[in-house]
Order: C-alpha cells, then sequence, then structure tokens
C-alpha cells in the first residue's frame, strides 16, 4: 500500500506537467509577437526623445525610444523585438537622452527643462488612460504616430 502511495505521488505530477504541454501544445506557447516600427512627427517634423508605450488589453507591454530623426523599434523583451497581437492603447513620454555618453543635460532645478512643444504632446498622449492613440497589431508592420 505504502508503495502504491508513493507511485501516485511520482505519477501524479508527472501527468500534471504532460496535460499543461497538451493544452498550450508545443512550440513556445506564449503569444504571437510582431515586429512594429515607425516614425513620431509633429507638425511633419521629427520628434526625438519620447519613450513610446504600446500597451496591449492582455499581454505584457512592449516599449520603444524615438530618436533624432524620429525612429522608433519596438521592444517586447530585451531579447525580442515586437508588440504582441491584439489592440493596444499608445503612450508617450518625454525621456530626453544624450547622444554622446559624455553629453551632459542642461538642468533647471534638478529637472530636465521640457520644450514646450513636448508639453503640448504630453497633456494630449502622456497618459495611458486618456491617450486617443489605439492600433490592433496583426502582423509586422510600420506604424508611424503622428501627434498633431
Amino acid at each position: 500500500m505504502k508503495a502504491l502511495t508513493l507511485r501516485s505521488q511520482l505519477v501524479l505530477p508527472v501527468l500534471v506537467s504532460l496535460l499543461a504541454v497538451a493544452i498550450t501544445g508545443c512550440g513556445g506557447g506564449g503569444p504571437k509577437v510582431v515586429e512594429i516600427s515607425g516614425t513620431v512627427t509633429r507638425g511633419g517634423q521629427p520628434v526625438k526623445d519620447l519613450s513610446i508605450n504600446f500597451i496591449p488589453e492582455k499581454g505584457r507591454t512592449s516599449w520603444g525610444f524615438s530618436d533624432p530623426e524620429g525612429h522608433y523599434t519596438l521592444h517586447y523583451t530585451r531579447d525580442q523585438d515586437g508588440a504582441c497581437v491584439g489592440k493596444h492603447k499608445v503612450f508617450v513620454s518625454y525621456d530626453p537622452r544624450p547622444s554622446d555618453p559624455g553629453e551632459e543635460f542642461e538642468m533647471m532645478e534638478g529637472r530636465f527643462e521640457i520644450p514646450a512643444d513636448i508639453k503640448a504632446i504630453e497633456e494630449k498622449y502622456g497618459d495611458e488612460a486618456t491617450t486617443p492613440l489605439e492600433f490592433d497589431i496583426r502582423k509586422s508592420q510600420t506604424i508611424d504616430l503622428q501627434l498633431d
């Protein structure tokens, strides 16, 4: 009887593991992630130094940063670019980065001075709850963000 109980204790975890594999299937089991990149503009001009966040209805947030030409590429993890398939809300925030490792930022009272046009962008697109930007991602694509 003790041997049967011990066998049951060993078999149960194996059966549970096999069932989990059968339910999720082979080959990853995670969300489908597709490559997303684009350009951020305001008034037809590129906007640099923005943190771009794509927040899906379900799953992990993807993020990117706009370079001096306004270009961004989304990252799903440190090792994987893209965003998961589905509907996303998009918000941005000012995140200045030195182009030179030795470059220093001008500070005012211990804070970055935010340009007026960036303040206007953040007022409209800087809050996940109120941003009007929404995208339904189904495939790898270019998503240009016109922040006018």
